[in-house]
């Protein structure tokens, strides 16, 4: 076994894939990298908040001052480019990486699955020298494979839940509030419509990548795959994950598919390798065997949610970092009382105060992002010649269209919980009802 398994691992393949995978990355990427300055986001995310919201234990992890930001942004640029053309490849990807990842953890805010996904495959990028020529073994193209399937399968399995399959919530909110669209906005007004699609989204996450790994079904798979993301990229405002995932899903096809492609055009690029040479590589297993812990982590991450009390989708705790999509809509408000116990002075505090309207809304349901700004509030306020004082909250949310509750136990001072103390002492119980 240990000898079939490590010819399959080892047998040389064409790189033509990988190569058009890098060039399609970093083009994505640059383009990317270009809405944060054209619609300007260096300024709105980095720059103009007065409070960010930090992911614990990274709280050392801040904008750079001045025009630090827009700096950081042209070398993530640049690095994307490097790894596009493949110049300087190495230090381009890991440029990119490193900047990416560092933008993206500065603030919960605007935390997104395909931030972290890109992190993940910048740094395979790093690993695997995609600038070369020649073939490559085959387990370089298997771990990008099952990098791409990953987000699919376990997007799949988060949607096995009575919300998704028996309410069709959140995506009957959704699809009403999009009646508007061209010839799919019609679609979406049948009462039908949010139950069928949804079946429909769960069957294609979890049957997608055995459809692309299949020979036979593989040309409709990818359809699937193209018909998908095009209609979720109308429906939400998601930036360049879709086009990213269409191009993951290209690897799944035999990786001399972009020879093909260019002879059939008659124009062969001179940058593609030649095809791959039949002489197997020297099996060397620690590369098979690191890119198996690195896959094994991102198999347990998601399952960590299982060790927490309460409704991942409620509490959110476990939420992050594991492939919850398109799962929930939350929506919420929320109040803090300050109190001064050593005069009996207290005050009542609008986030919207302190905090831009896209923090507010995201932070109101969130309940670790409530405990970051109490605890902010309380170094503001002992900042200002009020030191020790109890900050609790008056926070309500709604999840899938059902009525408000009552979020957080409104008796507990935030500002004596630890960031890191888990948060069923404070969070209160899902009370479940029907949704509408």
């Amino acid at each position: 076994m240990r000898e079939r398994l490590g010819a399959a691992l080892f047998a040389p393949v064409d790189r033509a894939s990988l190569v058009a995978w890098r060039v399609l990355f970093g083009l994505l990427m640059t383009v990317a990298v270009a809405r944060f300055f054209a619609y300007g986001w260096i300024e709105e995310h980095y720059l103009a908040p007065r409070v960010l919201f930090p992911f614990a234990g990274l709280e050392w992890i801040r904008p750079w001052p001045g025009v630090g930001m827009y700096v950081h942004f042209v070398l993530m640029g640049l690095g994307a480019l490097g790894i596009a053309f493949g110049v300087a490849y190495r230090l381009s990807a890991l440029t990119f990486v490193l900047t990416f990842t560092y933008a993206h953890l500065i603030d919960r805010t605007y935390y997104l699955n395909h931030y972290y996904f890109i992190s993940l495959v910048g740094l395979v990028m790093v690993v695997l020298p995609l600038d070369q020529k020649g073939p490559v073994p085959a387990w370089w193209l298997w771990l990008l494979r099952a990098q791409v399937g990953l987000v699919y399968v376990f997007g799949g399995v988060a949607k096995l839940k009575r919300d998704w399959l028996v309410h069709a919530q959140p995506l009957k909110i959704w699809l009403a509030a999009s009646t508007d669209l061209p010839v799919l906005g019609r679609l979406f007004e049948l009462p039908w419509a949010p139950h069928a699609f949804s079946i429909a989204g769960a069957v294609f996450d979890l049957g997608v990548v055995p459809a692309l790994l299949w020979r036979r079904t593989r040309g409709l798979a990818f359809a699937a795959v193209v018909a998908f993301h095009v209609i979720t990229r109308l429906l939400f405002p998601i930036g360049m994950f879709p086009w990213v995932m269409i191009s993951g899903a290209l690897l799944f096809f035999p990786p001399d598919w972009p020879r093909r492609l260019a002879a059939w055009l008659r124009r062969l690029p001179a940058s593609l390798s030649p095809p791959a040479a039949r002489s197997s590589f020297r099996a060397s297993w620690t590369g098979p065997v690191l890119a198996a812990a690195f896959l094994g982590v991102q198999v347990l991450l998601p399952l960590r949610h299982l060790l927490y009390p309460g409704d991942v989708m409620w509490t959110e705790e476990g939420f992050r970092f594991s492939w919850n999509v398109m799962l929930m809509e939350k929506d919420g408000m929320a109040e803090f009382r300050v109190s001064e116990p050593a005069t009996g002075q207290w005050w009542v505090v609008s986030p919207g105060k302190y905090l831009a309207p896209y923090q507010v809304k995201m932070m109101a349901t969130q309940p670790d992002m409530l405990l970051t700004f109490a605890h902010y509030l309380a170094r503001d306020f002992a900042e200002r010649g009020h030191p020790g004082v109890e900050v609790r909250v008056n926070a309500f949310a709604s999840l899938n269209g059902r009525p408000r509750q009552r979020l957080v136990d409104p008796t507990v001072d935030l500002a004596r919980v630890g960031s890191w103390d888990s948060v069923s002492a404070w969070v209160l119980p899902f009370q479940d009802v029907e949704p509408p």
